[in-house]
């Protein structure tokens, strides 16, 4: 990969840890019991993928959960429990793009939703003092801004041409491999960050060592 200029970032499980399963753990300590109900719910009702294209309001995802959560939850429970798969930032992977910054051109894509991107974003501004985690990055994409998801080819397309970059110099960076793949049938250089592997392992000194 040495003709590598730009590099595309995921965020969860990339840069942020995530536990999918915080959401039910929280739920379950508030009182709720049938947890699976209600996601078999908001599948079948596509509320999550309509939540991170920015095609329902977090008022509307709240209801929706309510429509089959046993008890009152407020919106602040609704919240907390849905940002608890948001777990810790290592500061270590944030000095590695800190270094990658130096030397690629980088850039962050994630399918995220508005709940979560206020969180996070809060925790980041917190601890390492950025204003957002875009600005780690030359130019962030969030698929509750452009309306489309990984592994939508169209999503890549729309960053390849706005950040106008050559997909043959491009690596794409993710931990599900499905978004690899639909990224490399753009043309880009795709990377399987595999579970268990810390994306810091790509680099040395800010350098690609894949």
């Amino acid at each position: 990969m040495n003709n590598i200029r730009n590099i595309i970032f995921d965020l969860g499980a990339v840069i942020i840890n995530i536990d999918m399963l915080g959401v039910n753990k929280k739920l379950t300590e508030m009182g709720v019991e049938n947890i699976e109900e209600i996601h078999a719910h908001m599948f079948s009702r596509d509320v999550y993928h309509k939540l991170e294209t920015g095609r329902i309001s977090p008022e509307e995802f709240r209801n929706e959960i309510r429509k089959k959560a046993m008890g009152e939850l407020s919106d602040e429970q609704l919240d907390e429990a849905w940002n608890n798969i948001i777990l810790d930032i290592p500061p270590q992977r944030i000095k590695a793009l800190e270094e990658a910054r130096k030397l690629y051109r980088t850039f962050l894509l994630s399918n995220t939703n508005i709940i979560h991107y206020e969180f996070y974003n809060a925790c980041f501004r917190e601890q390492y003092g950025y204003d957002s985690l875009s600005g780690l990055f030359e130019k962030a994409y969030f698929s509750h801004v452009l309306n489309m998801r990984k592994p939508d080819p169209d999503i890549y397309r729309f960053v390849l041409e706005d950040a106008k970059l050559d997909p043959a110099e491009t690596l794409f960076i993710d931990d599900k491999e499905e978004n690899v793949r639909s990224a490399e049938s753009t043309g880009m250089q795709g990377y399987h960050l595999v579970d268990g592997t810390d994306m810091t392992e790509l680099f040395e000194d800010g350098s690609l060592r894949i």
